[in-house]
């Protein structure tokens, strides 16, 4: 892009690029922790199936259109959860003192989990590292990626990944692991600035259009957060409304919480 700036001097090794052995990887605890979680929710999600096939075959759709939108959701979630724990156990980067091994996925979303790749890229073959934001989601729900790559002096560039910055995977702080990488290559970090991207191309891998490659403004990105910021606090809203008009439209039932509102004399659950 034209609008591409190479970073003050400050940014780039001038200096003796650090030395030693750095790993970024997920901690034992973090893997342990995926692993029980997804194979506590895997039985439940399972039977999902089934319930939904004696239901679907016998003719019953009292409560199997909330057994269905509630299947959909534990699939969003389970699909989460694999690309969490898959990435948990596969992914590294190592940056050493001559070379660095990225193991990465190169596609995002659920394509990410058939897309990991490992390189060993010496120090001299790297020309730039190149970070930007890309925004998400137009006026319905935007958020605000940062992420970085290492472009080869061959044309080709390695994706390391994407950060929210106001929730920085610790164990993957990606721009900081770009920033090093430059450090030790001596190499320019370049800033293509701020750009608008599908969420669906980029989750299935398609090319970016003409118009997605616009350079943002800083009010755009400060309008882009502000939109999101309202987004969420409707959404928070809506959420709370739908549940409290679900606890009490219930409160008649014998079952679930009903029991607590005839413990202060509401309704008449039970009866």
């Amino acid at each position: 892009m034209s609008d591409a700036t190479t970073s003050k001097p400050a940014d780039m090794a001038t200096a003796t690029p650090p030395v030693g052995r750095r790993v970024y990887a997920s901690g034992t605890l973090r893997k342990i922790i995926f692993s029980l979680v997804f194979l506590l929710l895997l039985p439940f999600f399972v039977s999902l199936g089934p319930m939904l096939y004696a239901r679907l075959s016998q003719g019953q759709w009292v409560g199997t259109t909330g057994l269905i939108i509630l299947s959909a959701g534990f699939l969003c979630i389970m699909a989460l959860l694999v690309i969490e724990l898959v990435s948990s156990i596969r992914a590294r980067v190592v940056l050493g003192e001559k070379a660095v091994r990225i193991r990465l996925p190169q596609s995002r979303g659920v394509m990410s989990l058939f897309s990991y790749r490992t390189f060993d890229v010496p120090y001299d073959e790297i020309e730039a590292v190149e970070v930007r934001r890309e925004v998400y989601g137009g006026s319905l729900a935007p958020v605000i990626m940062k992420g970085a790559r290492v472009c080869l002096k061959d044309g080709s560039h390695i994706k390391l990944g994407y950060i929210n910055e106001r929730n920085v995977d610790p164990a993957f702080p990606y721009v900081e692991i770009g920033e090093r990488i430059a450090a030790r290559a001596n190499v320019p970090l370049i800033d293509v600035g701020d750009v608008r991207r599908s969420a669906f191309k980029k989750t299935f891998g398609v090319r970016a259009s003409l118009d997605e490659q616009d350079v943002l403004t800083e009010a755009d990105v400060a309008a882009v957060n502000r939109r999101h910021n309202h987004v969420i606090m409707v959404l928070v809203g809506v959420l709370v409304i739908l549940v409290s008009l679900g606890v009490f439209s219930s409160h008649d039932s014998d079952i679930g919480h009903a029991s607590l509102f005839s413990m202060f004399g509401i309704g008449s659950a039970g009866q």
